[in-house]
């Protein structure tokens, strides 16, 4: 090993450049302040190699793009922690930038002869921006392809030169195929060689002009406390580079890897948000409406790149002692809060907007039902393609179409009539027993005279769950159970109001089949008969509406939700 490193010394010098990369002089000691910029480094090398593994993988087009990310997340060895890391990472250098900054003014250290250093600092902060935009487009999905659109839209608002800028990254006047190569070709090529350019010239003059010491040291003090690079500020940075990296691991594996919603779909009515690095301008452009919009879009944002632009050049004060320079730092630290403010005030509106929490939600249940059926295999015509995979397609086309105004599949309530998730199921039974007009079961209908709520132990109300469920002829009922809840049904005038023959009528409906393939049927097709809910009924009629092979795909939908075995099969087998 002596040998060859004699040999590769001769022809590369790496002995000089090591050592005087080691034994760089760091002025006034080493410093945990020092860190931000060597964590920075570290995590632009992450992103670069896990980018890398990434694209490997990766499919650069508008049919391709979402089934490869979708592979590369649930099927692909590694791939959900390796796009982890690589999404955790955008978020980590935003915040190890800010801090980063942070630090350099706070130390003045963008004070003469430093000037130039800050400003390619200032721009590597907007590249590393940029590549978070272009990177959440690259998936293709819901999230990343309407988020984006309201990017490019507040671009388009520039003067003179918006729309055509607009069209140049879209690749068009309307996002398709060109969109999701301009965007990959920006992320993957352009930004990393600009940056990788810009860190260059970064650390040449940094190394030409060293650390900048704190404030309060005198000269002779900084003469004093100087130490080489290794092994005091070299062990500190890699305490911090380790550390970042283990917050990162802990994150990734927590969330299991990124997010990945449903495929991109144009015709949806999907609400969009950006990632949390952006949220704070999206509630800003809240506060300006028609004209005033370019206010929030171009002219608050424009102020705050020229403050940090023209900082090291208006800050001529001769000291670097912060309480000296309290006119440049101040709206620095209102500006950081005012971002700070802005974010959180946007994620504690939506958080308490229940449609938005509803469409969240839908959004969810969407995503897990694509990722689910792409193991099966994503059709050529791309990541919509994908619900083709389901044997219940076509009743969710009807769906869409014809109940989902009214009713819901999330969990989160329908509009006028009860959410059908777990419809069916013994959870979904209990819940509706406690509360029979919650919001996700008959509030939304507003019924009069609906039914009260079951007053009875939790063991009794379990037992009437039992029999209830019994009902549906699914085989893993507990029989001793259902025939509690069947002599219960009568001690507790459950049969003053239900039948249970599947024909005769009452005050309320026939309970006899209830859960079956057949009473959900019955209730599509008309559940304004006597035997159902009468005259009480709200819901259309749909028999010569929809034909029997639509009505019937909508009833094995519904009672595939309770997740029994009877269901599932139901689900599967061939229509009456």
């Amino acid at each position: 090993m002596g040998r060859f490193g004699d040999w590769l010394d001769s022809r590369t010098g790496f002995r000089k450049i090591t050592h005087g990369i080691l034994m760089e002089p760091v002025h006034g000691g080493a410093r945990w302040a020092y860190i931000f910029g060597s964590v920075l480094t570290f995590l632009l090398v992450l992103q670069l190699v896990t980018g890398v593994l990434l694209a490997s993988f990766y499919a650069p087009s508008s049919t391709t793009a979402w089934a490869s990310v979708a592979f590369i997340q649930d099927q692909l060895t590694m791939g959900w922690f390796i796009r982890g890391l690589h999404s955790t990472g955008a978020s980590a250098m935003v915040v190890v930038c800010i801090c980063h900054m942070g630090q350099v003014m706070l130390y003045g250290a963008y004070k003469a002869p430093r000037e130039l250093n800050w400003l390619l600092g200032v721009a590597m902060f907007g590249m590393v921006l940029a590549f978070a935009l272009t990177g959440y487009l690259l998936p293709w999905d819901q999230k990343g392809y309407w988020a984006t659109q309201v990017a490019t839209s507040i671009i388009g608002t520039t003067p003179l030169v918006g729309h055509k800028l607009q069209e140049l990254l879209q690749g068009g006047a309307s996002y398709g195929n060109y969109t999701i190569t301009h965007f990959f070709a920006l992320h993957t090529y352009v930004l990393p060689a600009l940056i990788l350019v810009f860190l260059a010239g970064h650390l040449f003059l940094f190394r030409k002009h060293g650390i900048t010491p704190r404030w309060n040291m005198s000269a002779e003090e900084i003469e004093r406390r100087t130490v080489p690079f290794w092994p005091n500020q070299l062990f500190r940075d890699m305490v911090g580079c380790a550390a970042v990296f283990v917050v990162m691991c802990v994150l990734v594996v927590r969330s299991h890897g990124a997010e990945l919603e449903a495929p991109a779909d144009p015709s949806s009515s999907y609400v969009a948000r950006p990632e949390w690095y952006f949220l704070p301008l999206f509630q800003l452009l809240k506060y300006f409406e028609g004209p005033a919009e370019i206010i929030g879009t171009l002219v608050i944002p424009g102020l705050v790149g020229l403050f940090l632009v023209i900082v090291p050049f208006a800050d001529r004060i001769a000291t670097r002692h912060p309480t000296k320079r309290l006119r440049f730092l101040v709206p620095a630290v209102a500006g950081l809060a005012s971002v700070i403010a802005l974010g959180i005030l946007a994620s504690r509106t939506d958080a308490k907007n229940p449609e938005y929490v509803k469409q969240r939600a839908e959004a969810k249940e969407q995503a897990e039902l694509a990722r689910n059926l792409a193991k099966r295999g994503v059709p050529a015509e791309g990541g919509l393609g994908v619900y083709k995979n389901d044997p219940l397609y076509a009743a969710r086309e009807i769906w869409t179409d014809k109940c989902a105004g009214c009713h819901s599949l999330s969990g989160s309530g329908g509009e006028k009539g009860p959410d059908l998730k777990d419809w069916g199921s013994r959870k979904w039974l209990t819940e509706f027993m406690h509360n029979p007009d919650a919001p996700t079961k008959m509030g939304p209908c507003k019924l009069e005279k609906g039914m009260k709520p079951v007053k009875a132990s939790d063991e009794d109300i379990a037992a009437l769950v039992e029999f209830a469920y019994s009902q549906s002829g699914a085989p893993d009922v507990d029989a001793g159970k259902a025939d509690k809840g069947k002599a219960l049904f009568s001690d507790l005038d459950c049969d003053s109001c239900h039948e249970l023959d599947g024909k005769s009528s009452g005050n309320c409906p026939n309970l006899g089949g209830r859960g079956s393939l057949d009473y959900v049927r019955a209730i599509i097709r008309d559940a304004s008969v006597p035997n159902l809910y009468g005259k009480r009924n709200r819901m259309p009629r749909f028999e010569g509406k929809l034909t029997t092979e639509q009505i019937d795909a909508l009833a094995r939908l519904v009672v595939g939700q309770s997740g029994s075995t009877a269901s599932n099969a139901a689900t599967h087998s061939p229509a009456r």
